[in-house]
């Protein structure tokens, strides 16, 4: 009798174990292991902080910031392109952009927003932070992104104008704040300071919040003197639902169908894999600088906060690109006298549109023409 107990007992440990039971152990070290990942990447709050500088940018131009920092180094190479090549005609330079080999973002910043990569150029460092968390945490970085424009809204420091417009919708109970330009064929790119924009409200009437919170408009592209009207770009800017809120795709590429409400026709087109997403091997590549990036207090050493570096974005780009100032005063007066002449009848002459042109070409504003 004890040898058949003996003989069971061994050939029950010769057995392979139950598939529902490796399952089951599998199941809890992949559960344990992205707890652990989760653990170490970057917090809300820090998030927060590192997307707080351009969380109030139209969710177009947002995307192509988000997706171009992924790519730290051809942001400084595009923008020492830009500045070697001052003065060159936009249609000339286009074509020499495009064969460098960058990232469509990266090209399309150098082409339309440069005064926009020269800061990220400036400001490397963030950039580079802002490029990590969007491929380690895509989906954290983008609900950052809602917080930010949460608080602005609910100061008042973020608000429909002649701009911009600013739609908040609500779709089983969660709020999505959505940021186009009024007008899709002229882009502001909004001036405001984080420290201020985001500041709760503790005054009894809000009076100087709201005065001192209020987004600037300083520089504007004229987006049909940089792309023509059989552009993909061209329709791009005003997309309605291009930022990925609420579970949709972040989409980037501008070879999307849109109808006149600046909604992407995804259905008509039948793709099912437009959104960008990061690659898992760079994915991953990111969340253990992430992990690797903090110190014995458990906070981070990337530079989630953007240093304020703005004389030397000011002197690159008037020293280097020849572009005036927009923070001088009477900038505001200038860019009201532009904004005027592309709402007359007719719009800008030809004079006043290459103007125009050539100055938002220069990095600068394009209130001088």
């Amino acid at each position: 009798m004890l040898t058949t107990i003996r003989w069971l007992v061994c050939i029950s440990l010769l057995m392979p174990v139950p598939v529902w039971a490796q399952s089951s152990d599998t199941t809890t070290e992949t559960a344990t292991a992205t707890a652990q990942t989760d653990a170490d990447l970057l917090t809300t709050e820090e998030l927060q902080t590192l997307v707080g500088p351009v969380a109030l940018y139209p969710d177009t131009l947002l995307i192509q910031i988000l997706v171009a920092a992924t790519f730290p180094l051809e942001v400084v190479k595009a923008d020492r392109f830009v500045t070697d090549n001052k003065g060159t005609d936009i249609e000339t330079l286009k074509p020499e952009l495009e064969a460098q080999g960058w990232d469509e973002s990266v090209t399309v910043l150098a082409t339309a927003f440069p005064d926009v990569l020269a800061d990220m150029a400036v400001h490397i460092d963030w950039t580079e932070a802002v490029g990590t968390a969007m491929l380690a945490q895509t989906d954290d970085v983008m609900n950052a992104v809602q917080d930010m424009r949460a608080i602005a809204e609910e100061n008042g420091a973020l608000a429909t104008t002649d701009e911009q417009t600013v739609e908040v919708t609500q779709e089983e109970g969660d709020q999505t704040i959505i940021i186009q330009p009024s007008d899709p064929e002229v882009v502001y790119v909004p001036q405001y300071e984080p420290e201020v924009v985001y500041v709760e409200d503790n005054s009894s009437d809000g009076t100087d919040l709201l005065t001192a919170g209020l987004l600037t408009f300083g520089a504007f592209i004229l987006i049909d003197e940089i792309f023509d009207d059989d552009d993909d770009w061209y329709g791009y800017w005003g997309c309605r639902n291009c930022g990925g809120w609420g579970g949709g795709p972040i989409i980037r590429n501008p070879d999307i169908d849109i109808d006149i409400d600046g909604d992407v026709n995804i259905g008509n087109r039948g793709d099912v894999d437009i959104g960008w997403r990061p690659e898992e091997d760079r994915r991953d590549d990111a969340r253990d600088r992430i992990s690797n990036h903090r110190d014995e207090n458990g906070t981070t050493k990337l530079p989630v906060e953007k240093p304020d570096r703005g004389d030397e974005l000011r002197n690159k780009l008037s020293g280097e690109t020849g572009a005036r100032d927009i923070s001088r005063p009477g900038a505001e007066r200038d860019i009201a006298t532009t904004k005027a002449k592309i709402d007359r009848p007719g719009g800008l002459s030809g004079d006043e549109r290459q103007a125009v042109t050539d100055r938002t070409r220069q990095g600068g504003s394009a209130a001088a023409a």
